[in-house]
């Protein structure tokens, strides 16, 4: 893929990508021990029903719903830790039919091998062989149940639906099916249930069919038939858009968002700069320093995050729909602040012009058409703000945006993943911006490399620096400049009042003392009374829309928050597992963030009044 640039003619794509469809399953199982010679037999068959089944109805989703997706044929993906038993037998089941092989080892490969027998280790060479990828987790001999674990985690963190060959029984020990099983359950990753009795039937295990509660693979709400019409279902709810036919117009919006060189709306940097908070700057009416700046940081994190663990991962779409999605964010806040500047001050302006009616008496013609030119801006402004969306498109690719920017950190660890669309109960996307993520996430696929001890030491502590720590220094940042402006705003605000509160008892005291001179400054005084709270109600109404104060303290607290996260993750060392956890929290902080931020600003569209 060509790398974005600072220029704009020079950008990877004239709209934001799309998705390619595809779908990932997993496979967990009992190995060959626990597994009955003539049950083998009956394994195989029902695995290789299962994928029939789940790699028919797929593509006939993805034959609906070929205008949201890029032109790319779909995909089908298996994602094996390659044990002996169910994964082995799922893996050569998978490759018998064209799908893509990713391979997630629990120690390096070479001691992995001394698990199997003769015919098992040269089952796993020969697969290994024909995987797209192979990753090789930092497992060690003296925690082999810490081990299967982590391998378990990291193929439910890489797969859409998980297929698992299991007696039913709850977990009976660490690193068994049924401790997989119950995490992609809490996870919100629907389970195939293959029994080892011939005469029990395939089932689907998925909290989603009882979303009104968090469930656990003992409740019975949770289970439905393996069959066409509930695959079918399934498949729609995990890998197409919502139905929502106002959701799929967002997102087809955003498919033809194109990129905008210049920012027109330059009133609220100008507020900025008038506050002494800071300069107006090039990259506030163009968008080219910002593409330049997204550029250098990517380079950067793949330079000294990405590229040098002994991990690496496809990152280029995750780059691109990342960098479309913070240019938008950033141009619509601009757009939407600016609009609200404007209008707050345009109305400032009305009263002012209405009053000066009092004093210029001749030019009352004059300023009557100004007046009425000011009202008409509001109007045209608040329109093209509503028609253009400027509100919606903000908070829709800010969070967007936000919930892409951890992506990376989180593939890089190869356990960790992001939280599942919706809610733990119903881990279903409502939201357009829910299933596009999840879907970028998807067709990143596994990462590929060894990591061993030192590796995940050095990327740990290569995240917290390179990723939490910039988010840390961000959310000081904007924390520390809102700040300022809100103050400030206040106590210009507070002035002005003071001020027309002066001139009031200026006014009653003249009336006193010099009641001819006063009579003659009356228009002066009735400007002075009515014009400046004028001017202060704009300059407060401009502080409550843009929640100046209440970003501030969340820009801090998530800084605060984030920083706990980063020290323990410096500490973290060489427990892969441990920092999979605090990186995941991370990207839950800045979530959590992001959706208090929303509902506050979900209500405060662009309005005249």
């Amino acid at each position: 893929m060509k790398r974005p640039t600072g220029s704009l003619t020079e950008t990877a794509a004239s709209h934001p990508p799309r998705i390619p469809f595809a779908l990932a399953i997993g496979v967990t199982g009992h190995r060959l021990d626990a597994i009955s010679a003539d049950a083998l037999p009956h394994i195989e068959r029902r695995v290789a029903e299962a994928l029939d089944l789940l790699s028919s109805e797929a593509p006939a989703l993805a034959a609906r719903e070929t205008d949201l997706f890029a032109d790319s044929p779909p995909t089908i993906t298996l994602v094996s830790p390659l044990a002996d038993g169910a994964d082995q037998i799922a893996a050569e089941v998978a490759l018998d039919r064209g799908f893509r092989l990713q391979v997630i080892l629990p120690f390096n490969r070479q001691s992995y091998l001394a698990d199997f027998d003769q015919a098992s280790r040269e089952r796993l060479e020969r697969l290994a062989e024909q995987a797209d990828c192979l990753l090789e987790l930092p497992g060690e001999r003296g925690h082999e149940l810490e081990a299967y674990v982590m391998a378990g985690r990291a193929t439910v963190a890489h797969c859409d639906v998980l297929v698992a060959v299991w007696d039913g029984l709850p977990a009976r020990g660490r690193g068994g099916t049924g401790e997989i099983v119950q995490l992609a359950l809490a996870r919100g990753t629907p389970i195939v249930h293959i029994p080892l009795d011939p005469a029990e039937a395939t089932t689907i295990l998925w909290a989603a069919f009882d979303p009104t509660v968090i469930s656990d693979h003992s409740t019975a709400a949770t289970r439905r038939p393996f069959l066409p019409d509930q695959v079918g279902r399934m498949l729609a709810a995990l890998l197409a858009p919502p139905e929502s036919r106002v959701e799929r117009g967002f997102f087809t919006k955003f498919l033809g968002e194109r990129e905008r060189g210049v920012r027109p709306r330059i009133e609220y940097p100008l507020l900025l700069t008038l506050a002494g908070i800071r300069l107006i700057r090039r990259d506030d009416w163009h968008a080219g320093p910002g593409i330049a700046a997204t550029r250098d940081e990517w380079i950067e994190y793949r330079a000294t995050c990405a590229n040098c663990h002994g991990v690496s991962a496809d990152l280029d779409r995750l780059e691109s729909a990342y960098g479309w999605s913070d240019r938008l964010a950033t141009h619509f806040a601009q757009s939407y602040r600016s609009g609200h500047v404007l209008n707050f001050v345009l109305a400032a302006t009305g009263v002012l012009l209405a009053l000066a009616g009092l004093v210029l008496p001749k030019a009352t013609i004059v300023l009557a058409a100004v007046e009425f030119a000011v009202v008409l801006a509001i109007l045209v402004n608040t329109w093209v703000g509503l028609r253009r969306r400027w509100h919606q498109r903000w908070l829709d690719y800010r969070q967007l945006a936000e919930r892409l920017r951890p992506m990376r950190s989180l593939k890089l660890l190869g356990i960790a993943s992001p939280d599942a669309p919706g809610s733990a109960a119903e881990p279903v996307a409502r939201r357009w911006i829910d299933w596009y993520a999840a879907g970028v996430w998807r067709t990143m696929g596994c990462p590929s490399g060894s990591i061993d001890g030192a590796r995940a030491d050095s990327l740990s502590k290569s995240i917290a620096k390179h990723e939490i720590a910039r988010q840390i220094a961000y959310n000081r940042s904007i924390g520390d400049e809102v700040e300022r402006l809100d103050h400030r705003l206040d106590v210009l605000g507070t002035a002005l009042f003071a001020a027309a509160l002066a001139g009031c008892i200026l006014s009653i005291v003249a009336l006193i003392v010099a009641p001819t001179w006063a009579a003659r400054q009356s228009n002066l005084f009735v400007i002075l009374s009515a014009g400046l709270p004028a001017v202060g109600t704009a300059i407060f109404g401009i502080r409550v829309q843009g929640d100046f104060g209440g970003t501030a303290l969340r820009a801090h607290a998530t800084a605060d928050l984030l920083e706990r996260i980063a020290r323990d993750l410096n500490a973290a060392g060489a427990d892969l597992s441990r920092s999979a956890d605090l990186v995941e929290q991370a990207a839950r902080v800045m979530l959590a963030d992001l959706g208090q931020w929303r509902l506050v600003n979900e209500q405060h569209e662009l309005a005249v009044g």
